[in-house]
């Protein structure tokens, strides 16, 4: 029989363990139950995962327990493993998320990848970055922590969001410049940059019936959708900004809607860059490098 700490059931890992499995069993396969339980243990706890293997009676907090209960609670309710956690990992950075933003994916790890393969590790070639639409600031802190000759600012409309992106950037031991602004309002921003880099909202409203609930439910739609009649205003509003703000051999990455690629290829036509595309790890264009087209001019010889 199991004692009892003021209500709370007493626990091993391994019955924790266990009672995880048996509680989400009929929603989730065995693998993703344990890959939820390690993470907890990983982030919230902060226990190694191999402490179930080598110490499998070792007890639980009251406190741990109590996480337990409400994190099996919230899984059953398509609640974000990582807004539970209050964790996410990118590349090589520990994040703090909440519904505030948009938990990273993969894809835009890719996208940091891009820069970063373009760029190296050089130390004598500083670049003024703007990351438009920053988030949780991933992909800001990811470019800072990787290439110290990057200067970085990145900006969000909404302070609330800017804040935890600073925590980010703090717990990370980079320095990012984070500024208030809609990235439909640009006109205010001054400044010129060498790099500019969005993954901003591209999922048009028609695509929800094909969204995970986890998704749909819980991650802040503001970060996510565009309206379906105008579903590459953001683009548009970068590269109206990059006509006038960005620097003559300057470049831009966005992730994207592989669904909105024809139609980004004719917006972009427009304004005079050649375009690189790369796949994502699901083999889908999910990424662009914008290179302004170097214009010859014809100098007359002097007789």
């Amino acid at each position: 029989m199991s004692r009892m700490v003021n209500k709370i059931p007493c626990m091993t890992l391994l019955e924790a363990r266990d009672l995880y499995r048996e509680t989400l069993q009929k929603k989730f396969s065995i693998g993703e139950i344990d890959f939820y339980f390690k993470s907890l243990m990983t982030d919230s706890f902060q226990r190694e995962p191999t402490q179930l293997a080598l110490e499998p009676e070792s007890e639980l907090e009251p406190r741990e327990v109590l996480l337990i209960q409400e994190a099996a609670t919230k899984l059953l309710k398509d609640y974000p493993l990582q807004y539970i956690t209050g964790t996410v990992h990118f590349r090589t950075l520990k994040l703090k998320v909440d519904p505030r933003v948009l938990i990273p994916r993969p894809e835009t790890e890719e996208l940091v990848d891009w820069i970063v393969e373009d760029f190296g590790k050089r130390t004598d070639d500083s670049k003024d970055i703007l990351d438009m639409g920053t988030g949780s600031g991933c992909i800001a802190i990811a470019l800072a922590k990787e290439n110290t000759q990057f200067t970085v600012s990145a900006l969000d409309q909404e302070q609330p969001i800017l804040d935890l992106a600073q925590e980010n950037a703090l717990n990370n031991g980079v320095q990012i410049h984070f500024f208030q602004q809609d990235l439909l309002q640009l006109d205010s921003l001054k400044r010129s940059f060498d790099i500019l880099v969005s993954n901003p909202p591209y999922v048009m409203r028609k695509e929800q019936e094909l969204m995970q609930p986890n998704v749909l439910d819980h991650e802040p739609h503001q970060a996510l959708f565009v309206p379906d009649e105008d579903p590459l205003v953001f683009y548009r509003a970068i590269l109206k900004f990059a006509s006038l703000h960005l620097n003559s051999e300057g470049i831009i990455y966005f992730e994207i809607n592989p669904l909105l690629i024809d139609e980004l290829r004719f917006l972009i036509q427009q304004f005079d860059y050649t375009i690189s595309e790369r796949m994502d790890i699901f083999g889908k264009v999910r990424m662009l490098r914008l290179k302004k087209k170097v214009t010859w001019k014809r100098f007359k010889r002097k007789s």
